[in-house]
């Protein structure tokens, strides 16, 4: 679907998932490895404490933990790219490719339940938003020549849907 504000013809949707895919694979694999070496400080001889006030087994601890909480999300997002069935989409929903502008640019989104990676199709960068996010939020069930608004730290921003696939 194309609309006369459209300054490109927008990326096949099959490439974009499968750019995706391949983002967030690298991206988990290279996050179990920082993963991994955060576990192996956490439970180092050199990690631990010499005295109430050394806090580095602690910190060390946190690090794993987050680093783990990072890999659980990327591998359920990559799970998700892995079976998501690429279909044409009318409205923005999970799995639609949208183009909005906002603040007078265009700007290329793919709509997920989680975030992934952004990565560059055909030269255009595509950014994921997560459904639930405010942005995701306010485009769910927005068409081409739709407007829409979202509550950003600096304020109310404006936006139009310029195509859906």
């Amino acid at each position: 679907m194309t609309h006369p504000n459209q300054e490109q013809e927008l990326p096949a949707k099959k490439a974009v998932v499968t750019a995706l895919l391949a983002a967030t694979r690298e991206q988990c694999a290279a996050v179990e490895r920082v993963a991994a070496m955060a576990r192996d400080e956490a439970s180092s001889d050199e990690s631990r404490s010499e005295g109430k006030y050394d806090t580095r087994a602690t910190e060390a601890s946190f690090l794993a933990r987050g680093q783990a909480a990072r890999v659980d999300d990327l591998r359920r997002a990559r799970s998700w790219l892995e079976v998501v069935q690429v279909q044409p989409c009318v409205r923005a929903e999970v799995g639609a490719l949208v183009e909005v502008r906002m603040r007078e640019r265009a700007e290329l989104l793919y709509i997920a339940p989680m975030t992934t990676p952004s990565v560059v199709v055909e030269g255009r960068t595509v950014r994921v938003i997560a459904a639930h996010s405010p942005l995701g939020a306010a485009l769910v069930d927005a068409a081409a020549g739709d407007s829409f608004e979202v509550e950003g730290p600096h304020g109310t921003l404006v936006g139009e849907v310029l195509a859906v696939a």
